[in-house]
This record gives structure tokens, sequence and C-alpha cells, in this order.
């Protein structure tokens, strides 16, 4: 880069002002892009690890873990009812005067029974592996949009490049003017065009710039760094030839997909529920030990130890509500499985049509029009600098080549986004191979 700007400025611009100006450029774009050595670049495989490592949403997300986690300890208890104390004390008064203190003291605890701890374990491990889904189901959200964040950032970090090349154009094309309307060579209304094209082009270069730093504060975000908007990127912009089978990747959804797999856990813990449900209709019994005093008369008291069992009976509450409310979330987590199932059908063939077509594009683009449109655009500034054609000439084909050169990172920004939202859908990211 200093090579380049060292020759740009001695060589191809005349004059004191615009070595300065080709000076302020290059500082331009040894901001855009600073020396590797100053600062580590990040690739896309660096910024998902981070993103993964403390992306504040997946680590709320994460948190519920703690919260199954929790229900699932206390689905390991032994036992999850406390045994109950209960003492009291009372003064029997005799017929012939006097009376006498009596204590009383119990002890009690409800039992399990019928294998509720069985089932309660299965219902909590159930509830444990929806939560896990649904937080790797977060995960896949985040790791396709850093991926498309990352490649909308190289996007319009390519586009500010062409946008600052375009400006040190029209700088040099605007200094040719002068030269030649000072030489006679031309009238002033080329000059004023060149300067006011000179002027437009320091505007787009300016509203690129802007769209790019905002491009990296959004990637810094989702990475969970600090959204200051320096990071360097590092990664390829071309496009890559990836196989593909349709099948193969409804076949990788829908066995890998979390949300899919969230449903899945959720109806099995329903079904868990309501086999504990049912259980509970057979009450669980209450097992006492007690202790009781009784004086027959003064100085005299019998002490009395006995067990108790005592057992509810379900004449009122038979879980009959807990039942049928039941059965209506398990019918409806049926329909949203299927629901889901359907959905990532679609999203799979949706996602996968607009990733062919992008790829079809950028094929058709790179077919030699690239090489075509750098040569033609060193062309059309050489036949000007020696009057070969005529400014009007030289802006009309200047903006058509620019135009296809915009469009070019518009074909390839689209396959990269197409890429992002087809490994979103799929739940996988997709294998690479350099097509050249």
């Amino acid at each position: 880069m200093a090579g380049w700007c060292k020759r740009t400025s001695r060589n191809v611009i005349p004059g004191r002002g615009a070595r300065i100006f080709a000076s302020g450029v290059c500082l331009a774009l040894a901001t855009v892009n600073p020396s590797p050595a100053s600062e580590k670049a990040w690739t896309l495989d660096r910024l998902l690890e981070a993103a993964r490592r403390q992306n504040p949403d997946l680590l709320a997300a994460r948190a519920q873990l703690e919260v199954a986690r929790g229900r699932l300890v206390r689905a390991r208890y032994w036992n999850p009812f406390n045994p109950e104390i209960e003492g009291g004390a009372a003064a029997r008064r005799f017929e012939g005067g006097g009376s006498e203190s009596q204590a009383a003291a119990g002890l009690s605890i409800e039992l399990e029974v019928a294998g509720q701890r069985t089932l309660r374990i299965r219902e909590a491990k159930r509830n444990f592996e929806r939560v896990e889904a649904e937080v790797a189901d977060v995960e896949r959200h985040l790791v396709a949009d850093v991926t498309r964040a990352f490649y909308r950032a190289l996007y319009l970090g390519e586009q500010l490049r062409l946008f600052e090349r375009i400006e040190l154009l029209n700088r040099r094309l605007y200094q040719a003017s002068e030269e030649r309307f000072s030489a006679g060579e031309a009238p002033k209304l080329e000059a004023n065009l060149a300067a006011i094209r000179h002027d437009r082009a320091a505007r787009d270069r300016l509203a690129a710039e802007a769209s790019y730093r905002n491009a990296l504060r959004t990637l810094e975000r989702l990475s969970g760094m600090e959204p200051t908007g320096v990071l360097i990127l590092k990664g390829s912009f071309r496009a890559e030839d990836v196989p593909l089978d349709e099948k193969e990747l409804l076949e990788t959804a829908l066995a890998s997909r979390p949300d899919l797999l969230a449903r899945k856990h959720e109806l099995s813990r329903l079904e868990a529920e309501t086999r504990l449900t049912r259980r509970l209709i057979l009450p669980n019994p209450r097992l006492g030990f007690e202790y009781d005093e009784e004086a027959e008369s003064r100085g005299q008291r019998d002490r009395i130890f006995g067990v108790t069992l005592r057992f509810p009976i379900p004449i009122f509450d038979a879980k009959k509500a807990e039942l049928t409310t039941l059965s209506g979330l398990r019918l409806a987590e049926r329909h949203n499985l299927r629901a889901v199932e359907l959905s990532i059908e679609l999203e799979v063939r949706d996602a996968l049509e607009t990733f062919r077509a992008a790829r079809k594009a950028v094929r058709a683009f790179e077919s030699g029009a690239v090489e075509r449109i750098e040569e033609s655009l060193r062309l059309l500034e050489t036949s000007y600098k020696e009057g070969k054609i005529g400014l009007l000439e030289l802006l009309a084909g200047q903006n058509e080549l620019v135009a296809a050169r915009l469009a070019y990172l518009e074909a390839l920004w689209d396959y990269w986004r197409a890429r992002a939202e087809l490994e979103r859908a799929v739940g996988r990211r997709l294998p690479e191979r350099r097509s050249r």
C-alpha cells in the first residue's frame, strides 16, 4: 500500500496540490485498512468463537439451563416432602382437685409411591433437553447473523475501496481537465463538470465509509464486543463452489435443527408429565410416629407410643382437570411439531433456490466480465488524457463500468447472504471448497 501511494503521488498525479491530495487518499486508505502488524485481523471463525463465548443474548439463553438444571436436581431428591414435627401440652384437672400436665408429640412424613420419583426425574430430564435445544437454536441464529454481518462488512469494505478508487480517478481527471483548459485544449465547462464529478465522488466515498463503519459496529455487537467500528477483518469475498444436494440438505435439517428437537423434547416432556399425573391419582400415604401422655390420677402418668398411616381418598380431586389440560397440550404440541417440520422443508427449499440463483449470477460476472471492466476503466482514462475522447464520453463510459462493478459486488453480497440463510435453514455451515 505504501509503495502504491508513493508511486501515485510522485508519478501519476502532476502538481504539488495533486500530490497532497493523493497523500490524503492514501491516509484514508490506511485508516480503513490499518497495518496487520498493529492489530490482529478477525476471521469469520474467530468472530464466531467470540460470539459463542460472549454474546449477551446467547449467555442469557444459556442461563435458562441453570433453571432447568435446578428442576432436575429437585426431581432427584430421595423424597420431595420434608418431615413434620408436632408437639403440644395440656393440663388435666381431676375431680378430687388438683391438675397434672400432659405432653403430646408426633413425627410424620408423606411418602411417594408407585414410581413417582422415576417419572418425576424423566419429566425433568425431558425439560432440560428441551431447554438445551432452545439454547442451541439461539446459537444457530447467532451463527447465521454473525456470518451474514461478516460478509456484509466485507461487501461494504469492497464497495468503499471502489468509491475510494473512483474518487482518486476523478481527482486525476479533474487535474487533467484543468491542465487542458489552461492549455486552451478544452472549454471551462469541461473543467467544471470534472470538478462536480469529483465532489460527488467524495460524497459517495464518505457515505460508503459510514455504511462500512456501521456494518463493523453491528458485527462487533453480535460478537459481544464494544461497538466502536474499528474491527479489522480478514476473509475472502470471492464466491465458492459447494456441493449441494436437496435431499441431503433436507435430511440434515430434519435430523439436526434444534428448534425441531426442542419440539420433540417438549412432546416427550408432556407425555412424561401425563404419566406422572396419572400416578398421582393414587394418593401418597402419610406415615406418622406419635407420643402421648395420659394422667389418670395425680402422680400417675401413662406414656403411649404409636404409629399412624393416613391415606387421602381421591373423591373430589382425581386429577381429571390436570389430565384434560395435558391432553390438550400434547395435541397442540403434535401440531406444532408438524408445523415446524413443514416450515423447515419450506425454508431449506426456498433458501436453496435463492442460493442457486445467486451463484449463477456470480458465475455470469466471473466469466471474464470483471477483467474487462478493469481494462476498460484504464483504457477510458488513457484515451481521455490523449485527447481521443471528450469528457462527456469519458463520464458516460465510466458510469457504465462503475455500475457494472457495483453490480458484481452486489451479486457477491447476494451470494453470501443467500449462503448464510441456507446455513441457517439447514442448521449447519456448508462445506467450503474453492472454485478457483
